[in-house]
């Protein structure tokens, strides 16, 4: 794969498309999408749920889709079910198909499959079939299942990232996850690997999921990926 013309991120104003704005905009050209109304030059506002169209339009060839928008209201540790966030995973693999754009990249998430048993050191490798902690992480396994049957069946190039917690303070938010600390991902780590994901040349078989968290004591979660990216954070474990 040639150097993406563009890298445009759905989800672009929530927490982790301001802390990837902010990391990628010295490398890449970006063109930055939500419903929510931005404040730059590189934003379009545009509901990925009722305006296919308009975002099928947006995509050229080169382009390389970071796939972030949901509605939080299907969160960890609730669960509610919100429908759209499955809409908008869908109208983004056939719009990227139909455009002819060759790789998208998504926000998948370690709630994919339950790790709340899992003890230190014992990593936990992807698996062929994952039992998910809440609806929220069902809906990723799904995210993740169409992705590689627009992978087999159309030959779109599809990354699928089991991140971890990331905020753009790189706190331990226990009132979010009791296990926050064994699955935060640092900010500086995140950056990093979205810019690999979209430079790499080649997605080996057009898929991947991986497993992203940080380097931290007691951490859970295998760190094997195609990339051989290893996380670089914290600096003092």
């Amino acid at each position: 794969m040639n150097p993406p013309k563009r890298v445009i991120i759905t989800g672009s104003q929530g927490s982790l498309g301001k802390i990837l704005q902010k990391g990628l905009r010295g490398s890449f050209t970006l063109l930055c999408i939500d419903k929510i109304i931005g404040d730059n030059k590189t934003f379009i506002t545009l509901d990925l749920v009722t305006e296919y169209k308009k975002f099928k339009k947006l995509l050229k060839k080169k382009d390389v889709i970071i796939h972030l928008a949901r509605d939080i209201f299907e969160d960890y540790p609730n669960e509610n079910i919100v429908p759209e966030n499955k809409t908008m995973t869908e109208n983004v693999y056939r719009a990227a198909v139909e455009a002819g754009v060759s790789r998208v990249v998504i926000a998948s998430s370690v709630h994919a499959d339950d790790y709340s048993n899992t003890a230190a050191g014992k990593y936990m490798a992807v698996q062929s079939e994952s039992c998910p902690d809440t609806p929220y992480g069902a809906t990723k396994n799904y995210i993740e299942h169409l992705g590689r049957f627009y992978s087999k069946k159309y030959g779109l190039e599809v990354v699928c990232i089991r991140l971890g917690g990331v905020n753009k303070d790189n706190k331990i938010l226990f009132e979010e996850d009791q296990l926050y600390d064994k699955v935060i991902l640092y900010k500086e780590d995140f950056i990093e690997l979205m810019e690999m994901c979209v430079r790499v040349k080649k997605i080996p078989k057009k898929f991947a999921t991986f497993y992203a968290v940080s380097n931290t004591r007691g951490r859970i979660h295998s760190l094997d990926n195609f990339l051989n990216w290893q996380p670089k954070f914290p600096k003092n474990e």
